[in-house]
């Protein structure tokens, strides 16, 4: 019988060791299970090892990773807008009367000065009530109710239906019996198709309609009404008429008008009855018609539902673009709340838009307010001046080399890092005698100099401190401060390295740079971002330096993956990451090995318990049988 069965696992080495039964030394009174680990001890030196070195690996890929990483987020956040002309040619503008117009400015846009002067700004519609919702004599409608309990206060009720109404082509759907005011008129406005917003004015008790959009072509035609909403419950009134305070004939010059948004063009020889003929023909898209008042006058008139097609609630807007002849003479009846077209004048030339917001060469101008007139009667013009935006410039420049000495710190730290070898990775053993703050302590020093005088970071370091003093060829002489100087390097915008041992640290020199940015910004833009050949080229004498230093960097990150891979990598097919497989594979046999070894050991032992446990037995049967005798 065996005596004093134990089991020993042994996790020294991260592999997994096998139970084994054996004999405690309860026989021999040896204490086995100790003698089996010294000599275990012995035998795991070479896995241990092999272990620290696998460490060793890991941990020199964790530090080419920590260079890629910066590698990128140099190319991603700096170099790529580095190479884009629109970094360097930003532009600002200045005017000279702010309640009129402001602007923004295109890269592309010229450097340049431009006379602005505003007679009109667009306006979209406003249509209200005109009269209060709830009857006199009546206790004010409740917004909240559902439309067909509206009856009492309003005199109104829904129709048979379908219950729908069509604002400007788009048509909203409601139920009477669950929908609101408040809820309908949010139906409307929620659905941008409609082109029109609209409210509940609780303390005058009017419903209000605006246009979404400015310009004369922004209206409200409604058709399909067939609970009569906008004249029965919104007490909307349809548009009115306008006529022409001159009588036309025939027209002596060429003349043009804008009616709701759409132009017409007429020319000298026409008659009213074409002009007629021709505002007829864009009433689906006006909804306005035109007749001879019977005296010669043009008279417009919104088409008011029927067969003829929707009802207009909004204002005819009619603006005369241009009549030399006089023969229009403007009109009567036009509203002022009607929509209208901004009207501008930049540098002499008068121009039309449907908005406030608008663009000529480049500049994006907000039309603020109308012009102020002078004695004459003439509009006094306020003046915009595009200059480039030199502290945007400055401040990019600066950001990219503020990155690029951040990155050249990244690298230089890591590849002057001195190796303490007197820190070898620790064993699990080892870990296991030692508290959390003496592991982490001696892991800092085990860690440092993975990449010392390493070979691959040493060609990344000199290829990106090369192009960042190399100098652009074929660039023109520029004028700065009144010098001719030649902007073909960082150096001769200001930008130079500091002493030996800082390894490549840019200095700026702010004053230099903003003077070369003001003189010569194309020039300072050429520097940065001439292209390269292809996007391996890195060393062309024509290229610019951020173009490549991309090509440099993509590179580098190309080259660091095939040697230590990414985090993000499903399989690590690196070299390193071969290296540490090759480990692993080896480390199973051995630790295989181990575990047949620490076998054998405790076979050993236990056969000589089972011997000892023997003679002690038969000891006993002697003593017991001379004890009787």
């Amino acid at each position: 019988m065996i005596l004093g069965a134990t089991g020993s696992t042994n996790s020294g080495s991260g592999f997994n060791a096998i139970d084994y039964s054996h004999i405690a030394g309860l026989a021999s009174g040896m204490d086995t299970d100790s003698m089996v680990k010294a000599m275990m001890q012995a035998e795991s030196i070479p896995l241990n090892r092999l272990m620290q070195q696998k460490q060793l690996w890991q941990w020199k890929q964790d530090d080419y990773r920590q260079v890629n990483s910066a590698l990128l987020d140099f190319r991603t956040n700096e170099l790529f807008s580095m190479q884009l002309q629109s970094t360097f040619l930003a532009k600002t503008v200045s005017s000279s009367d702010t309640s009129v117009v402001t602007a923004t400015a295109a890269a592309t846009s010229p450097a340049a000065s431009y006379s602005v002067s505003v007679s009109q700004l667009a306006q979209g519609v406003t249509v209200a009530s005109a009269t209060a919702l709830t009857a006199a004599g009546k206790p004010q409608l409740n917004p909240n109710a559902p439309l067909n309990q509206l009856s009492t206060a309003t005199g109104w009720s829904p129709g048979a239906g379908p219950h729908q109404v069509t604002i400007n082509g788009e048509t909203v759907t409601f139920d009477p019996a669950t929908d609101t005011l408040n809820t309908l008129l949010a139906k409307i406005s929620s659905d941008p198709k409609t082109g029109v917003t609209a409210f509940y004015d609780a303390v005058q008790d009017k419903v209000v309609f605006q246009t979404t959009a400015t310009g004369s072509g922004a209206k409200i035609s409604v058709s399909g009404d067939n609970d009569n909403l906008f004249a029965g419950l919104f007490h909307l009134n349809p548009a009115g008429n306008v006529a022409s305070v001159n009588a036309i004939g025939t027209l002596t010059k060429d003349a043009s008008l804008r009616i709701n948004g759409v132009s017409f063009n007429f020319s000298a020889g026409q008659t009213l009855s074409d002009i007629v003929t021709a505002i007829n023909g864009q009433t689906a898209v006006t909804g306005v018609q035109a007749q001879d008042d019977g005296s010669g006058h043009l008279k417009l008139l919104p088409v008011n539902g029927g067969a003829a097609g929707p009802t207009l609630y909004s204002p005819i807007s009619v603006e005369v673009v241009s009549d030399p002849g006089n023969a229009f003479g403007g009109f009567q009846g036009v509203s002022a709340n009607a929509a209208k077209d901004a009207i501008y004048t930049v540098n002499g030339y008068t121009s039309y838009s449907a908005t406030n917001t608008v663009v000529y060469n480049g500049v994006t101008m907000t039309l603020k307010g109308v012009s102020a007139k002078d004695a004459n009667g003439n509009p006094v013009s306020s003046t915009l001046v595009v200059t480039t935006d030199v502290d945007t410039v400055v401040k990019a420049i600066e950001g990219f080399v503020d990155k690029y000495n951040s990155l050249m710190k990244t690298m230089n730290d890591l590849y002057h890092e001195k190796r303490n070898y007197d820190y070898p990775p620790l064993t699990d053993d080892q870990k296991s005698q030692m508290t959390q703050d003496q592991i982490t302590k001696w892991e800092t020093m085990a860690k440092s100099g993975m990449l010392s005088s390493d070979p691959l970071l040493g060609n990344v370091i000199d290829s990106l401190r090369g192009i960042a003093g190399s100098v652009l060829q074929g660039q023109a002489p520029s004028t700065v401060n009144g010098q001719t100087v030649t902007l073909n390097s960082l150096a001769s915008i200001g930008i130079t390295t500091g002493d030996w041992w800082e390894y490549g640290q840019l200095h700026v020199n702010e004053d230099q740079l903003r003077a070369a940015v003001q003189a010569d910004p194309q020039a300072v833009m050429r520097l940065f971002t001439n292209p390269t050949s292809s996007v391996t080229d890195t060393s062309s004498p024509g290229a610019g330096i951020a173009a490549k230093l991309y090509n440099a960097v993509n590179t580098a990150i190309d080259q660091i993956s095939q040697e230590a891979g990414s985090a993000s990598d499903l399989v690590d097919n690196s070299w390193i990451g071969q290296q540490v497989r090759e480990i692993d594979t080896q480390a199973a046999e051995m630790q295989q090995q181990l575990d047949q070894k620490r076998q054998y050991y405790y076979q050993q032992f236990t056969a000589m318990e089972q011997a000892l446990s023997q003679l002690n037995s038969q000891a006993g049967f002697f003593q017991s049988m001379m004890a009787g005798h």
